[in-house]
């Protein structure tokens, strides 16, 4: 098999994507154990430094067994459940529910607890891609019960959800469903009005 142009391009770009962000998790690794050090140096114990860490950055807790699940990202930009399949080399394996493979640091893992409360995104039926709230959990179905926040609420294979890119907001705001109806509602008027004005020209 010989590999083309394309084929290198891509295998190249990858390979600096990885350097990168190994570089990127060494530089966070050394920024947290300089906040545990000043933290420990006024006398905040190391676990409280952790913890807080492990919750504004959104980290796991403790390092990823084989059959845990984690939302991962992927190349649209957005993280999709996945599951940990085995330990590699500079992080770990894992198999997405939707399909498909990649191997990550261990940074690159974001928890997957569907908490109460939780803001995820999903396609919602009639409406498409929504931002809903989590209402429950069936952890042993992998079924996640979400709010669409107008009072309805569906139950979602998770491997249905989502954790929208950072960069780009999850389209299907309330937003612009009020701007439908403004629209349509502007519409009706006008079309009220136009027959209000025949009849009384009449």
């Amino acid at each position: 098999m010989r590999l083309g142009d394309e084929d290198v391009r891509g295998i190249l770009a990858r390979a600096d994507e990885i350097q990168r962000h190994a570089q990127d998790g060494r530089a966070l690794h050394s920024e947290m154990e300089a906040v545990i050090e000043a933290a420990g140096e006024v006398g905040i114990p190391r676990f409280a430094v952790e913890r807080a860490l492990r919750e504004r950055l959104d980290l796991p807790a403790a390092p990823p067994a084989v059959g845990d699940l984690a939302f991962v990202g992927s190349t649209d930009g957005n993280s999709y459940v996945a599951e940990v399949t085995a330990e590699v080399e500079g992080g770990y394996r894992v198999r997405f529910l939707r399909g498909g493979e990649r191997d990550v640091a261990m940074d690159e893992l974001r928890p997957c607890s569907f908490l109460p409360g939780q803001r995820i995104v999903c396609s919602w039926p009639w409406w498409g891609k929504w931002t809903c709230t989590v209402v429950r959990y069936d952890a042993a179905q992998r079924i996640v019960t979400l709010s669409d926040g107008w009072g309805e609420t569906h139950p979602f294979p998770i491997s249905e959800v989502w954790l929208p890119s950072p960069r780009k907001p999850a389209t299907g705001s309330k937003a612009r469903i009020y701007a439908t109806l403004i629209g349509a509602g502007a519409t009706l008027g006008a079309i009220i009005g136009s027959a209000i004005t025949a009849m009384i020209l009449l």
